[in-house]
């Protein structure tokens, strides 16, 4: 059991770190490289143009024990004023297959809908097929596929809320 709570840059900083350092698995699949402290400073605090830094969210799920276990970073404003955007949702491998995923994702999807916002979209990595299954079990729907200049492949899929 655990609670899912704000995050926030520098303060929360340590605890993503030892996450991203024991999820490296996805980490190096999207960059190709491990993760540090430039990685996660880029997590929880970048935004394209347009975005202000209020507009940026973490949340992380803390164990009873103090063990950070999941994050999820969203962004309020990208593509449009009432669209919200997950850039990343990043579970322990330890803690995937428990459904922690499904309970952040819904977290996600509750305050988005709290905030009026008409849509949630993620992008998936097309290296990533089960996620694109988990995110389309969960309502999502393929809106776009897309590469961006890392070499990614990513397929852009949207929830209307």
């Amino acid at each position: 059991m655990g609670d899912i709570t704000r995050l926030t840059f520098p303060k929360d900083a340590e605890g993503v770190l030892h996450l991203c350092l024991r999820a490296r698995d996805y980490i190096e699949l999207e960059t190709g490289k491990g993760p540090d402290a430039d990685y996660v400073h880029e997590t929880m605090t970048d935004a394209p143009p347009g975005v202000p830094p209020d507009h940026i969210w973490c949340w992380g799920y803390t164990r009873n024990d103090g063990m950070l276990n999941g994050i999820a970073t969203c962004l309020k404003g990208f593509y449009g004023p009432r669209d919200w955007y997950l850039g990343l949702l990043l579970l322990d491998p330890a803690a995937r297959g428990q459904s922690l995923g499904t309970q952040m994702a819904n977290h996600v999807i509750t305050k988005a809908r709290n905030d009026n916002a008409t849509c949630l979209r993620i992008a998936v990595l097309d290296a990533n097929p089960r996620a694109r299954i988990f995110w389309e079990r969960l309502g999502f729907i393929h809106e776009k596929s897309t590469s961006a200049g890392d070499g990614n492949l990513r397929h852009v899929h949207r929830l209307a809320l």
